[in-house]
């Protein structure tokens, strides 16, 4: 085992961390659990490593709020454990119930001298169940304590929710064309932050509060794949245009587009963007994008999106219906003109929209006001780029 570099203390300074309540525990084994110093104040001691019947611990005083936020998967082990003060203690097994080891040596330590191996990884949570579905870390010389800009930080939740966003309306549409029901895409990109944590600034994301297995279960690991194939597609040595299996063109280039969003600026002090949790981990686990993936990915996109058939923008009043928030298209009927240009009459046209616009189609919904759009036909699909109020009557 490492030895500490540390300062030999008194072996009953911090008692006898007799176990008051175990957190985690692996085979008999104890690994995680809460002790009470000799003023009653509460102890986290986490195992590190065991040998030749010494088991070394890593103590740190706690409170109850810091206890509570480990137990209820909101804080890490590792921020859990990195406390001013810190002891390292090496136990030795006792045949008693009540005293089930001795304190054999004790060390006073600093944190940041215990090795990183011994140390549980950043992000990983008490329980499997709390481990983030999602985290983003930005990595660079200006992704320092003190340094981080509030930009940096809006630019990882962005990431993150615009990422997932792409990757789930991927999903949802596979599971729409199966039959299957599917639910609101910002159920999958509009997570609850877990946690988030400064030094490389990182945010985690949870799971929904009011998560469902089965079906929520099959995106999220859609979402997963489908992330890991494109990454994987993106640095192939292979054609731009080349095709994503089980794609079409217009998803291929969603997929492209949800990663160059995860990507970091070609300026700036992030250089490097981490990317975890349990949508990756299990299948290829932890991923870094660098700055070279920005152009790729653009390149990609471009390549999947290229000589499309764009018609001049038309301009029709209508009421949006029909509406989908979470596939991010409504239907507008009641149209007026009833002829659109280089269509036809027509009774209806289903509109896609970006998130921009998503407040004034969700007014516009729910009001049933008669709305102005300016659209263009792109391909055999419509694409709205603009919605206002109607100033004209219904026909």
């Amino acid at each position: 085992m490492w030895e500490p570099d540390g300062k030999i203390i008194d072996s009953n300074a911090i008692g006898s961390l007799a176990p008051h309540e175990v957190l985690f525990e692996f085979e008999f084994e104890y690994l995680s659990f809460v002790a009470i110093d000799p003023n009653g104040d509460l102890l986290l001691v986490h195992s590190l490593s065991a040998s030749g019947g010494i088991s070394r611990y890593l103590v740190s005083p706690i409170d109850q709020k810091i206890l509570c936020d480990l137990k209820a998967g909101r804080l890490d082990i590792h921020s859990a454990l990195r406390q001013p003060r810190c002891w390292i203690a090496d136990l030795v097994e006792q045949a008693s119930p009540t005293t089930p080891w001795r304190i054999q040596s004790l060390y006073r330590i600093d944190f940041d001298s215990v090795p990183s191996r011994c140390l549980p990884a950043p992000g990983v949570m008490l329980s499997p169940e709390f481990d983030p579905l999602f985290r983003v870390r930005l990595i660079g010389s200006g992704v320092v304590p003190g340094t981080t800009s509030a930009a940096d930080i809006r630019m990882a939740a962005q990431a993150a929710e615009s990422g997932l966003r792409g990757l789930a309306r991927i999903a949802l549409d596979v599971k729409k064309q199966a039959g299957q029901v599917p639910r609101d895409v910002r159920r999958y990109s509009d997570l609850p932050c877990q946690y988030s944590r400064a030094g490389g600034f990182e945010i985690a994301l949870g799971r929904p509060r009011d998560m469902v297995p089965g079906l929520d279960d099959e995106i999220f690991g859609e979402m997963g794949r489908l992330l890991n194939q494109g990454l994987d597609a993106l640095r192939a040595d292979q054609d731009d245009g080349a095709p994503i299996e089980g794609l079409s063109q217009h998803q291929a280039a969603q997929l492209f587009e949800a990663i160059q969003a995860l990507t970091p600026p070609m300026r700036g002090g992030v250089e490097r963007v981490e990317i975890g949790g349990s949508l990756t981990d299990g299948l290829a686990g932890s991923r870094i994008l660098t700055r070279d993936d920005r152009p790729r990915s653009s390149k990609r996109v471009k390549a999947a999106r290229k000589s499309p058939v764009i018609d001049p923008p038309f301009r029709v009043t209508g009421v949006a219906e029909g509406a989908d928030q979470g596939f991010d298209f409504f239907i507008l009927r009641q149209l007026a003109p009833a002829q659109i240009p280089g269509l036809g009459p027509v009774a209806e046209i289903k509109f896609t929209f970006e998130d921009h616009l998503f407040d004034k189609v969700a007014l516009a919904w729910n009001s049933q006001d008669r709305v102005a759009v300016v659209g263009e036909r792109v391909d055999s699909s419509f694409h709205a780029l603009d919605l206002q109020l109607a100033d004209d009557p219904a026909p």
